[in-house]
């Protein structure tokens, strides 16, 4: 007889975690940011907010999301390998738009910066 494994409820409430935690963090950390931009735009640096300070949160939202999706087709009967082989490319992807969105943003702040000066 054929048993089915244990599906990985923990794994499923740590991503999600995860994913929230890192997100409240980004959101201070752009709210912060905005702030002091819009205090002084001419003197806050534009690219420092690319920099790690945002990097770091937001791979945590990646990752978490990673983790709560895999987990959770898991909880369908899909092995280790193919959740995370179907759920990889997607995070990745989704992940890597969204950051390119956010970076069009910070392009045309800046550009507004230096269009006003």
């Amino acid at each position: 007889m054929y048993n089915l494994p244990q599906p990985p409820y923990l794994l499923i409430a740590v991503g999600l975690l995860m994913s929230l935690s890192s997100g409240v963090v980004f959101a201070k950390l752009i709210k912060q940011l905005v702030k002091k931009w819009s205090e002084n735009p001419a003197t806050c640096n534009i690219a420092s907010m690319r920099g790690l300070t945002l990097q770091i949160p937001y791979l945590g939202i990646a990752s978490g999301a990673l983790i709560f999706l895999s987990s959770s087709l898991q909880l369908f009967g899909f092995t280790n390998l193919v959740a995370y082989s179907i759920c990889l490319p997607l995070t990745i992807g989704t992940g890597s738009l969204v950051w390119i969105q956010f970076r069009k943003i910070l392009d045309k702040m800046e550009l507004g910066i230096k269009e006003k000066n």
